[in-house]
């Protein structure tokens, strides 16, 4: 890659962006061209010996989008509208938990330039995957997942879980009780629910969902409460903070759903910040918690992590402050 950019130094300015899109969309478009094809191909459009000596460097150093991500300085933040935790739009835009955390880290990492794009989920988690310079902030780590990506201390936690549902149908699923996951998969699946695509809440919860998949997904927050509030679903697993948020200010009822205990309900979530599984990830993240190290026990980070929290919630996330604080 240093050969790469000494190269790229040699182009003429006016020319780099146009020459090295070209020759990063050759590079991946036919990665496993020997060196000869790849140089017949480029000649033929007419970059010259500077554009084709630069391809050959990316060629032989892996695929040009890849070596490109090595080397960035750029941090690209994805969102999407997940209140209380990231808000798109309206009022409270930009002030969620994850928003806020988001914010501190660009502040510290002033040696990188830094944009948000709005995506959905399913999105972050493909780029992430293809190695584009990405970090999520809200990522819980799975196994799965360290296939490909790196992952910070913890920067917040998900708490509590509960079933969601209108208020009324409150008695039905109390008559229910004790309430169990499992039990609502296997033996009352006329009960409508849904998932938001590829998330991971906790391992137990997980394994269930992925052994009794639901009949249907969703892949925003607000399109799955909307659908529990208009009858079209009858019940949800999700935190409590996210459905109060949306229960009081999106959709102007603060009655509208309640949540209730289930039996495999976990234990408060970490979450994180999700890079790419790059040498660039990497370096990313051990600047991100190096940040976090001196940021975290003070008080004004305790006071993101419990924005927006219910106060009978606030207990159990205090009590646990100091094992968030230590975990890795």
């Amino acid at each position: 890659m240093a050969l790469t950019r000494g190269l790229l130094q040699d182009v003429p300015s006016s020319m780099t962006p146009t020459w090295v899109n070209l020759i990063l969309n050759e590079t991946t478009a036919y990665p496993a061209d020997s060196s000869k094809d790849l140089a017949d191909k480029l000649m033929v459009k007419g970059l010259g010996r500077i554009g084709l000596a630069v391809a050959l460097a990316l060629a032989s150093s892996g695929s040009g989008r890849a070596g490109d991500a090595e080397f960035t300085r750029q941090i690209t933040w994805p969102v999407y509208d997940a209140a209380p935790f990231m808000m798109t739009e309206g009022p409270d835009s930009n002030l969620g938990i994850f928003d806020q955390v988001r914010r501190l880290l660009s502040a510290r990492l002033t040696d990188y330039t830094h944009s948000t794009l709005t995506v959905p989920f399913p999105r972050i988690l493909t780029s992430v995957r293809n190695g584009e310079p990405w970090c999520f902030v809200g990522g819980v780590k799975t196994p799965e997942r360290e296939a490909f990506a790196v992952f910070s201390r913890p920067v917040a936690m998900f708490h509590p879980l509960r079933v969601i549902v209108h208020a009324s149908k409150r008695a039905r699923f109390e008559g229910l009780e004790p309430l169990s996951l499992r039990t609502l998969l296997t033996e009352h699946r006329d009960l409508r629910t849904s998932m938001l695509r590829n998330r991971a809440m906790a391992p137990a919860v997980d394994a269930l969902f992925r052994q009794y998949p639901p009949g249907q997904t969703h892949s925003e927050f607000a399109e799955a409460l909307r659908m529990l509030l208009n009858d079209r679903l009858d019940y949800l697993i999700e935190y409590s903070s996210i459905a109060k948020y949306y229960n009081a200010r999106q959709f102007g009822d603060s009655n509208a759903f309640v949540g209730l205990s289930f039996a495999e309900s976990p234990e408060p979530v970490f979450a994180r910040v999700m890079c790419a599984g790059t040498p660039w990830g990497r370096e990313v993240v051990a600047r991100i918690d190096a940040v976090l190290a001196a940021e975290r026990p003070g008080p004004a980070y305790r006071r993101i992590v419990e924005a927006w929290a219910a106060p009978e919630d606030l207990p159990r996330i205090r009590a646990v402050y100091d094992t968030f604080l230590a975990s890795d």
